[in-house]
């Protein structure tokens, strides 16, 4: 697809309440500031369901340097392994989803920030 078709496509979707789909085929693996991005959610818990289950949408929101992708096990990980995401410290600005597997000591905290969308910022391993 050419440059003002993918214009053409986003703008489509996105007046259609496509924004997901309109994000997959206008982004490029590096975040950009341009009225052309579409952030796949502003609400956390929304975006939080998008970024956890495709390894794009992490791809162009995370600042986080040098990681390995996905940086976040994505929905069959999750379920192969028990691992359980919970949201925690939610604030206007700030988040922080725990990666958990219950009754052990795995646990690994992302944490968000909201500037024109959220983004992955931060990531520590507690697990022992």
């Amino acid at each position: 697809m050419g440059g003002l078709d993918k214009l053409f496509f986003a703008l489509l979707l996105t007046s259609a309440g496509s924004c997901q789909a309109a994000q997959l085929n206008t982004q490029s693996d590096a975040p950009t500031n341009t009225s052309l991005s579409v952030c796949p959610a502003q609400d956390i818990s929304f975006f939080i369901q998008r970024f956890s289950s495709d390894e794009t949408v992490q791809r162009s929101y995370t600042t986080v340097q040098p990681v390995e992708f996905p940086v976040m096990p994505l929905v069959q990980e999750r379920k192969d392994n028990a691992l359980v995401l919970q949201l925690e410290d939610v604030t206007a600005a700030t988040a922080r989803v725990n990666l958990a597997k219950a009754d052990t000591d795995y646990l690994v905290s992302y944490y968000f920030k909201m500037d024109d969308c959220w983004r992955l910022v931060r990531i520590e391993n507690q697990s022992l």
